[in-house]
């Protein structure tokens, strides 16, 4: 067990809104988009409190000489930004999820590093009801090869399922594909669209993993696919499993989801999982579920992200970054060491980022040597006190 390090800040900003969602632009790795959620309340003419909810994208510039930060352009919009991801493939493009149920795409140029809105579509029929979460999802993952598209999860409940077979930037193609209506009325606050091998050799299962404010992970299994034969008809395959754990193992609401880079493991996949009760998961998503591996980590853990991943003979090791809300950020390893009566799965924490005073939403790390390096160049942010920090550390 190594002694856990407890980085101090090497430069600190604020924004003039609370940051909610963060990444590095990937193909002008000195950059990275901020997403804000601005809540303003006013009292109308009846005394009574009105709120609106706005916010913006901002462009920032990181020196990762100087740890200089510097702010290249903000971009007003008339709602707030729950969620903001770069495309996995089209990586000058990133979309947003808001608070009016919208979602917006934007490109960003690297020549003259710039942010340009390309289209925004109403992706829920209510705009009171907000928009939580966007997943990108991969190219195997879809049953007809050139199709393209994401997955949204809102606030009452649903997940929905938008793509197209043609251009991602055109809107006009873009359609809903499937949906999975509300049950109850309850807070879907992350969705997983995941192609998971069945074995190391194997093709790929896309599977849906979504969690709610109750506590629970659905699973959703696809049929299997294989772009080597001729394309199917439909773009999404059919639902072979549907299940729900029922909140059996996570005590608050499952946060984020990690599906993790191993084959399936007694035909389910593992994930690793956060959740408001604290409790960072090595999960198995069978149809009950099971834990194989807990760490608490001290705050809600609100965002997972994988850094780097290793296998050396019989053991895997996987690096990850952990927004922790009122815990600051985590850098953790997952271990997994097969042996003859199956694998055994253990956390470690690493890293303790803990100068934030509010939550902790979204956190990133510069990628900008192009190489796989032991030290971190991290930016983290607080929500309430509008923070942005710069920080290094050694894993």
């Amino acid at each position: 067990m190594t002694e856990i390090q407890r980085p101090k800040s090497a430069t600190t900003v604020f924004l003039d809104q609370p940051p909610s969602c963060l990444e590095f632009c990937p193909e002008i790795p000195d950059h990275f988009v901020v997403g804000t959620y601005l809540l303003s309340e006013t009292k109308n003419e009846e005394d009574e409190i009105e709120q609106t909810k706005t916010g913006s994208v901002q462009l920032w510039k990181l020196d990762p000489a100087t740890n200089n930060l510097s702010l290249v352009q903000r971009v007003s919009l008339p709602y707030a930004v729950f969620d903001l991801h770069f495309h996995p493939r089209d990586k000058s493009k990133f979309a947003i999820a808001s608070s009016t149920g919208c979602v917006a795409l934007f490109s960003v140029s690297a020549t003259q590093p710039s942010i340009h809105h390309l289209w925004t579509k109403q992706v829920h029929d209510d705009p009171s009801i907000p928009a939580l979460f966007l997943a990108w999802a991969s190219q195997d993952w879809f049953s007809q090869t050139g199709a393209d598209g994401f997955a949204v999860t809102f606030s009452d409940s649903r997940t929905a399922i938008f793509g197209t077979t043609g251009d991602i930037a055109d809107d006009n193609a873009i359609t809903e594909w499937r949906s999975f209506e509300a049950r109850q009325m309850i807070e879907v606050w992350f969705v997983a669209l995941a192609a998971v091998k069945l074995s190391e050799n194997e093709d790929t299962i896309p599977f849906i993993f979504t969690g709610n404010d109750f506590g629970s992970l659905h699973t959703h299994r696809l049929a299997s696919h294989n772009h080597n034969e001729q394309d199917h008809d439909e773009p999404l395959a059919n639902t072979l499993l549907d299940h729900d754990d029922r909140a059996r193992h996570h005590t608050a609401g499952v946060t984020s989801i990690l599906p993790l880079p191993v084959p399936l493991m007694d035909d389910a996949p593992i994930l690793l999982t956060g959740s408001y009760d604290e409790g960072l998961r090595v999960y198995h998503a069978t149809r009950r579920g099971e834990v194989l591996a807990e760490q608490r980590l001290d705050g809600g853990v609100w965002r997972l992200q994988l850094l780097r991943s290793e296998v050396s003979g019989p053991q895997r090791q996987f690096w990850v970054l952990a927004s922790c809300m009122h815990a600051g950020t985590r850098v953790v390893k997952v271990t997994q060491e097969q042996q003859d009566q199956g694998a055994e799965w253990g956390i470690e924490v690493l890293v303790e980022f803990t100068e934030h005073e509010s939550m902790n939403y979204a956190s990133d790390v510069w990628k900008g040597s192009g190489s796989v390096s032991s030290e971190l160049l991290c930016v983290s942010s607080s929500f309430y006190d509008r923070r942005l920090c710069i920080w290094r550390a050694t894993v």
